[in-house]
């Protein structure tokens, strides 16, 4: 359940106050990133990660609000005067709380005007299914799905190991994140996030290598401390949701305690996903596209092709999740520390994608899925404020994450299973100066590091689990990655400032990052190659440089350049996998790529209920990695998964360019009814060939009309895409043209009803309809 009450304070009686910087807390410890409106004028400030604020010059009769989730507001008006410390209460945080927002930067680094998208909240209607559906029902995050059980994000046309996606501060990329699409973000439990911040494209130099479309940054949960009008304090939710659309079923709870100096939170999920359901409204004129007209299943132990009763429903398609989630904090003088433990396990997940290709005896894959998913992360941070020269952040982490690949061919006695596991060690330390500096500046350095282990086998097992083929070597089964293992070591440091000068923003940050991989390969008579072992070192020196400027009372401009870089990982130089009649081969001179960005922004507040928001980017991808076709041992395929295919490799393949834009509009029509929409372009080619890259989405976005009431709140919202001509998608099977028409992706717009409202004191209910003309579509690049 949730609260809404809030504070008074009074500050003295003169025309004008002027106060250098309050800092906001909660008991001793300071509160980040809250948010302080002035009612009066519309005007907003962030606290920083010490709970510090700037405050400019305000005048006689102005009212503060400040507000941070899981805090009760408190508002400031023109009265008595106030200390330089401001405490904030804790209020319950329910599941309707949780919502996606990226309207404040980690890192003084970073752009907060134009960097940080501000993504509206949506969690007050239905819970998404997982974290993906989250970042897609947002309208400003394009995802690409090659199974139910996935969700690719796409920043700026960038995708997987080239979008960085960072939980509670640590770093969830690894060696092994591929550059095609990737499942990854759908092992974080979405009713678990209270916040989830975008930073598009480069600009952020606290988090540094992969970060080339930008950042997802997960919070989840956090412990919170006892009010002090209590001896402690204690909050369970149990929730559980259905929907129609793959008869899922999940299961949530959360239960959180805390004492003045101890708070601990654990959160439990369970989730069932059937088999989806596609719509039967095909605009697109095409009434055979996506159907499943049959599929395999093995009946008195024989694989027999059956006839699917219902085309829109897509068999095989189901999995399962479970997730929890446990933190504890404890106080410490002038600081604290906090555990955080997670841990992530899928049933097998079905490659949709995959089980619908065709050989030349009909269904080619009687198996095909992607084995348990298995994330473990188990963290220690340590927070110490240092009074005037600011605070320390460090965090100690360890992940383990385990994945897999099992295929059958139709007919076959045995399935293949390929397993990867990956040991992550990482140290991160961020220091951040105080505020009461008075000079208007603010400065951030730190250092991080990342160690990953790699360890790569495949073997055969007969239907009853038996291993009949060992992963030893010289037989004809290939491991994915290096058969005698691989290592990655990254660390960096950086360094930043921002300076307030008056109404100016000026934001400066400078990073060196240095990264190395290894790999050892042992022969197989399965793959010859020219070298047995990888060794690749790069080390890059990138920033950012922006300005925010106002240009009246109303209108301010952001105007940014920055850099980013990625050094090639396990995956992009060593990896060994066919797709789509091409087979990826190694190499072992591959170059880092960089990406040189130009930004512009301007904010617009035509009336206190009316603003408009418009951007556009212009970037230099450098030195892109990509496959290109290549030869080995003279030949120029290779025979694999039964068949022949075209052997490629990762080069360095040159130069693109990729530019965009982005508009939105927030209205408020009535006292209580909302209008908000964003829209999003995207466009990249190659410099040379003026060919299309891969990976970039059509126009997309999201329109929605919101009314609400103390008690229940309705919303219609629309999302929609533009259509992905076939002669606009990237060169080989990246983009996955054969799961499009002929013709490309086409255009689609679904209209959603969501709705939440209060039964009783403590019982609330969230009604929603999807996809409520039934409409048929599949969204660019996606296999489902």
């Amino acid at each position: 359940m949730s609260f809404f009450t809030s504070s008074f304070y009074s500050l003295a009686q003169k025309d004008t106050l002027h106060l250098p910087s309050i800092r906001i807390v909660n008991g001793s410890i300071p509160i980040p990133f809250v948010s302080v409106i002035n009612v009066t004028t519309s005007k907003s400030f962030i606290s920083d990660a010490e709970g510090f604020v700037i405050l400019p010059t305000f005048t006689k009769g102005d009212t503060l609000l400040l507000r941070s989730m899981g805090y009760e507001d408190v508002f400031i008006i023109y009265g008595q005067q106030i200390g330089q410390t401001i405490a904030m209460e804790e209020s319950p945080v329910s599941l309707e709380e949780v919502q996606i927002t990226s309207n404040v930067v980690p890192d003084v680094g970073s752009t907060e005007g134009l960097k940080s998208l501000g993504v509206e909240s949506i969690g007050k209607g239905v819970a998404p299914g997982n974290t993906a559906e989250l970042l897609q029902k947002s309208g400003q995050v394009h995802v690409q799905q090659s199974q139910q059980g996935g969700g690719s994000p796409v920043l700026r046309g960038f995708e997987a190991n080239r979008v960085l996606l960072v939980i509670d501060g640590v770093r969830m990329n690894n060696a092994i994140y591929r550059s095609g699409h990737l499942q990854n973000a759908i092992t974080i439990d979405p009713n678990s996030l209270e916040k989830v911040q975008v930073i598009l494209g480069p600009s952020s130099v606290r988090f540094g290598s992969d970060a080339l479309g930008g950042v997802v940054h997960f919070t989840t949960l956090k412990p919170r401390f006892r009010s002090k009008h209590s001896e402690y304090n204690s909050s369970a939710l149990v929730s559980t949701q259905y929907k129609s659309v793959n008869n899922s079923i999940n299961l949530y709870g959360t239960a959180e305690a805390g004492g003045e100096r101890w708070a601990s939170v654990v959160a439990m999920s369970s989730s069932s996903f059937g088999d989806l359901k596609m719509g039967k409204w095909r605009v697109h004129g095409d009434p055979l596209w996506g159907g499943i007209y049959s599929y395999v299943d093995r009946r008195n132990g024989v694989d027999s092709i059956v006839e699917n009763s219902n085309p829109s429903i897509q068999t095989p398609s189901g999995y399962s999740q479970k997730d929890f989630l446990h933190k504890l904090r404890l106080g410490i003088p002038g600081g604290a520390i906090e555990t955080n433990f997670q841990y992530s396990i899928s049933s097998d997940i079905p490659r949709l994608d995959k089980l619908n290709d065709i050989s030349a005896s009909g269904l080619k894959w009687a198996e095909w899925n992607y084995g348990p998913q298995e994330r473990l992360m188990t963290a220690v941070s340590w927070e110490q404020y240092l009074g005037i020269p600011g605070s320390l952040h460090t965090t100690f982490a360890y992940q383990n994450i385990s994945e897999s690949r099992k295929k059958r061919q139709f007919g076959d006695a045995l399935r293949e299973i390929q397993e990867e596991l990956v040991d992550v060690i990482s140290l991160s330390s961020v220091w951040v100066s105080s505020p009461f500096r008075g000079d208007g500046w603010k400065f951030e350095a730190g250092i991080d590091g990342q160690w990953n282990d790699v360890t790569s086998v495949v073997r055969a097992e007969d239907f009853s689990g038996i291993t009949v083929v060992d992963s030893g070597f010289g037989d004809s089964l290939l491991t994915r990655y290096p058969n005698a293992g691989s290592d990655m070591l990254s660390w960096a440091s950086f360094a930043s400032a921002k300076r307030n000068s008056g109404e100016n923003i000026y934001h400066v940050g400078v990073r060196y990052s240095h990264s190395a991989i290894n790999a050892s390969y042992i022969p197989t008579s399965a793959l010859e190659l020219p070298f047995d072992e990888i060794h690749s070192s790069h080390g890059a020196l990138t920033g950012s440089i922006a300005a925010e400027v106002p240009l009246s009372l109303n209108t301010k401009t952001t105007t940014s350049l920055s850099s980013g870089f990625r050094h090639p990982n396990i995956d992009d130089a060593a990896k060994i996998r066919e797709k789509g009649g091409y087979v990826l081969i190694p190499n072992d001179s591959l170059r880092a790529e960089y990406i040189y960005s130009f930004d512009e922004s301007v904010s617009w507040d035509i009336t206190p209920r009316l603003s408009v928001n418009s951007a556009i980017f212009l970037s230099l991808w450098a030195d892109m990695i990509s496959p290109v076709a290549a030869t080995l041992n003279n030949e120029s395929q290779l025979f694999i998964d039964g068949e022949y295919a075209a052997i490629q490799r990762n080069e360095n393949l040159g130069n693109a360019i990729i530019k965009g834009a982005r508009f939105e509009i927030n209205a408020q029509i009535l006292k209580n009814l909302n209008f908000h929409g964003v829209a999003n372009f995207t466009k990249g080619t190659r410099l040379i060939s003026q060919t299309p890259i891969s990976h970039i989405p059509p126009m997309f976005g999201r329109t929605s009309l919101e009314f609400y009431k103390k008690d229940w709140s309705i919303e219609g919202f629309v999302l929609f895409n533009g259509v992905k001509n076939i002669e606009d998608y990237g060169p080989g099977g990246t983009d996955n043209p054969q799961e499009a028409l002929l013709t490309g992706t086409p255009s689609w717009w679904t209209l959603n009803i969501e709705s939440h409202f209060e039964i009783y004191k403590n019982i609330h209910a969230q009604v929603g309809l999807t996809n409520l003309l039934d409409m048929h579509y599949k969204t660019f690049s996606s296999g489902i």
